[in-house]
């Protein structure tokens, strides 16, 4: 009897620790990069076209709808893809957009070494937004409310989010931006209580213009209630021609990071790639979009 039931708590220990474990992708992964354009700048709240960090960046074309598609790999071998639209709304512009992140074949087991788990399951995050935008002026605002699904196995979690950000023109070249994002609620359960990323974040940019060519260089900064401290970035980004090219760095307490990509417009058509490489030695991150421009 004794045996048994010391095997049935190392069960219920080990699917404890699994399960705080994998609800680690939970909520976290609103923090983290869905698309390659995001990855190569890092987050920043007046780079990027997704209004991921920034619900005041979401823009479309005059007329048709805008499309996106992302798919990569995380840390850790954990996916993750993405795909949005965005369309003018009378004055301003409203999108949405869905993300997924997963990670699969985590097995179950017991302190005893066995060749096989008790079990396998797995764990993904689910996000979809609806944002608005719109401009007076030299001033940009947008709003975007957001429902969130957290799963692992048999357990199920949502929750409610807003995120909310102005960007300020000042002249032709420069640039002010500023959002809060992940303001809500999440649900609880019996062996899991999660908490959103609240996150800050602003930044200014300066763009310098020639006739074949641009640049823009930005500094910004973050204060997440998941990281200790201040959270530093720097990113850039060259236009010429066709051809963009992106790059960024992170600067925080334990964690410094590197970034980088490019895109490609041909047309109706762009085509991104973004990679990462942190101080962590957990992978490197990597990711490929797609952009459609419909009538």
């Amino acid at each position: 009897m004794f045996l048994p039931m010391r095997l049935i708590s190392r069960v219920l220990i080990n699917t404890l620790i699994l399960v705080q474990i994998s609800f680690g992708l939970g909520t976290q992964f609103l923090s983290v990069p869905s698309n390659a354009i995001d990855l190569a700048f890092g987050s920043n709240p007046l780079l990027g076209k997704l209004a991921l960090n920034n619900p005041a960046l979401l823009s479309a074309s005059p007329q048709g709808i805008n499309m996106h598609m992302s798919y990569g790999s995380w840390l850790d071998n954990v996916s993750a893809s993405s795909f949005a639209l965005a369309s003018k709304l009378n004055r301003g512009n409203i999108g949405l957009q869905l993300r997924h992140m997963g990670l699969n074949d985590l097995e179950l087991r017991t302190t005893t070494p066995t060749d096989l788990p008790l079990a396998t399951f797995g764990s993904s995050a689910f996000a979809i937004d609806g944002g608005y935008s719109r401009s007076f002026g030299g001033l940009k605002v947008g709003a975007s409310l957001r429902y969130i699904f957290v799963q692992l196995h048999t357990e199920k979690i949502t929750g409610y989010a807003v995120d909310a950000g102005i960007i300020r023109s000042i002249g032709k070249n420069i640039h002010m931006g500023i959002s809060a994002l992940n303001l809500g609620v999440m649900e609880q359960s019996a062996t899991y209580s999660p908490s959103l990323p609240t996150r800050l974040l602003s930044a200014i940019s300066y763009r310098f213009t020639r006739s074949t060519w641009d640049h823009t260089v930005c500094f910004s900064a973050e204060k997440s209630s998941f990281v200790n401290g201040p959270i530093f970035r720097v990113a850039s980004e060259t236009r010429y021609n066709k051809l963009d090219i992106r790059l960024g760095s992170h600067f925080s307490d334990k964690v410094t990071v590197l970034s980088g990509g490019f895109g490609i417009r041909l047309g109706i058509l762009d085509l991104h790639y973004g990679l990462q490489v942190g101080s962590q030695h957990l992978g490197i991150p990597q990711m490929i979009d797609l952009s459609l421009r419909l009538p």
